[in-house]
């Protein structure tokens, strides 16, 4: 039950609904409602207005653009999943979003959501009667964070299966804020959300850059139960070959997801990687150590509900799997180093 007061408003237009989101105090946006319905009834989320984005169209197209494939803040995962567009240039985008929850999860969730969906923690994702046996966490306003008090920033994961696809494929968030649109790296505006610092805008949809011929992509998951549990650890990998224009030598970024505040790229594993295609067949266990070694310096756990750290870091095996993937791919299809 929603014990919170709230109106409810569905506007039919964008203009309206950018409109009413700048110039309304603690008015929230309502996508699928996956992610904020359960905050709602937490008590940690408490809007005197939902937003609902539902009647807006032009939120929900998937289609070309003169810069690249364009999805909507409001295309559903399940749509993601079954898109024949993002099938042929982006497969895996679908994947991610397959391997988000169950089917009926999926039918409502968006892309939108899922990539600006809460951090979650231990001590943030409870109930308010619960909460009022501890002090305020930083992530409510308070000054401390349970799971590191020594830290001043708030160490909630960020979960999102998404994210890290679409940062491995380079994309971008477009925005409408006061004068018009926007578009930002998506890189920076999950930093943004992360650390609340995002501007007043709503969110309306991702554009991604047609992948050069040849490029090849992956995503995997670990979770305990993968047809409901959130990630304990996923994993994007993105390979495109030397174009001999734009590109001197093969892009290659490596994406971890579910171990910090915000997605792990291992930046210093791609670039040691892409150096030495003609090296590969000797390199192969030294990179995926490598791999292990940045994301494990990188990463930032904290205590989970129903998993341990030990599973967790268990669940970093899936890091060298999806190189493996990668390191066929590449034996199948020399690559020549630009």
């Amino acid at each position: 039950m929603l014990r919170s007061r709230f109106t409810y408003e569905a506007p039919e237009s964008l203009g309206q609904a950018a409109n009413d989101l700048m110039t309304r105090d603690n008015i929230t946006l309502l996508a699928g409602g996956t992610d904020l319905i359960p905050l709602i009834k937490y008590g940690v989320k408490k809007p005197s207005c939902l937003l609902d984005l539902k009647r807006i169209s032009s939120l929900k197209s998937v289609a070309f653009r003169e810069n690249g494939l364009f999805i909507g803040s409001m295309v559903t995962l399940s749509e993601i999943v079954r898109h024949p567009l993002i099938h042929q240039y982006l497969p895996a985008l679908a994947e991610s979003a397959r391997r988000v929850a169950s089917p009926q999860i999926r039918n409502l969730a968006t892309l939108g959501g899922n990539l600006l969906q809460e951090r979650r923690c231990l001590y943030f994702n409870q109930s308010e009667y619960w909460r009022k046996n501890i002090s305020p966490c930083l992530k409510l306003g308070g000054e401390v964070c349970h799971q590191a008090p020594k830290s001043k920033t708030c160490r909630a994961l960020y979960y999102s299966d998404t994210a890290p696809v679409l940062l491995a494929f380079d994309a971008q968030a477009e925005f409408e804020e006061r004068g018009g649109l926007k578009v930002i790296p998506l890189r920076e505006m999950v930093h943004r959300h992360v650390n609340n610092e995002m501007e007043r805008g709503l969110l309306t949809g991702i554009r991604i850059p047609i992948p050069l011929q040849g490029t090849w992509g992956a995503f995997m998951k670990s979770s305990l139960r993968a047809a409901i549990d959130f990630a304990a650890v996923n994993v994007a990998i993105r390979f495109s070959p030397a174009s001999g224009q734009t590109e001197q030598v093969p892009v290659l970024k490596i994406c971890v997801g579910a171990i910090a505040p915000e997605p792990v790229m291992l930046d210093e594993t791609a670039e040691h990687l892409a150096s030495n295609f003609s090296n590969l067949p000797s390199l192969k266990e030294e990179i995926k150590e490598q791999a292990l070694k940045e994301s494990s310096t990188k990463s930032a756990l904290i205590r989970e509900t129903g998993i341990s750290l030990k599973s967790k870091r268990n669940a970093f095996h899936i890091i060298p799997n999806a190189l493996d993937q990668l390191f066929k791919k590449l034996c199948a299809s020399p690559v020549e180093n630009g």
